[in-house]
């Protein structure tokens, strides 16, 4: 049950973060939150059977930290790219980043430069412009907006979690 986690929102439905199923349950139970959805799993007591929340709300609202940011991985590039090379759509492939303005051109490593490339893209690529190359960007990089996203998803979660959670984070899926 420890590797199970659930999905917190604030109160305006914005995700937050990831907590523990367990400490989900107990911010439930204290009147701090209210489960939004749950599915099979329980936890039992001598005395009582509980049902696991996967998403629950915060009743009050909680300001976001102010100077909150994600940090730049490769784990989170391909997370944001959604594990899709950024240049032909392929998903099925071998994936490395790429620097859209290549470093030997001083382009640097940063969220709105960097993109998730396949292995056969990021050699045609190479050292060049995109105009030199002659590929398109399926979508122009940008920084995560929320640290929801990028406090990783348990890759152990199971289906019926992500499933309840992409609900409310929409860029989630596997």
């Amino acid at each position: 049950m420890d590797h199970l986690r659930a999905l917190v929102l604030n109160s305006t439905y914005e995700p937050m973060q990831f907590t523990s199923a367990r400490r989900a349950l107990v911010l439930s139970m204290l009147g701090k939150a209210e489960i939004v959805e749950s599915d099979g799993f329980y936890i039992r007591t001598t005395t009582k059977s509980y049902r696991l929340p996967t998403v629950v709300r915060l009743n009050r609202y909680i300001s976001p930290p102010f100077k909150s940011y994600i940090s730049f991985s490769k784990k989170n590039v391909l997370k944001r790219d959604n594990y899709t090379c950024q240049y032909c759509g392929v998903s099925k492939a071998e994936l490395t980043i790429d620097h859209v303005i290549p470093r030997s051109l001083n382009g640097v490593s940063t969220w709105e430069n960097v993109v998730t490339a396949c292995r056969k893209c990021n050699l045609k690529k190479g050292s060049r412009t995109l105009a030199e190359s002659g590929l398109r960007l399926v979508k122009r990089p940008v920084r995560p907006k929320f640290l929801a996203y990028a406090s990783t998803t348990p890759d152990n979660a199971p289906r019926s979690h992500i499933e309840s959670w992409a609900k409310y984070m929409p860029r989630l899926s596997r």
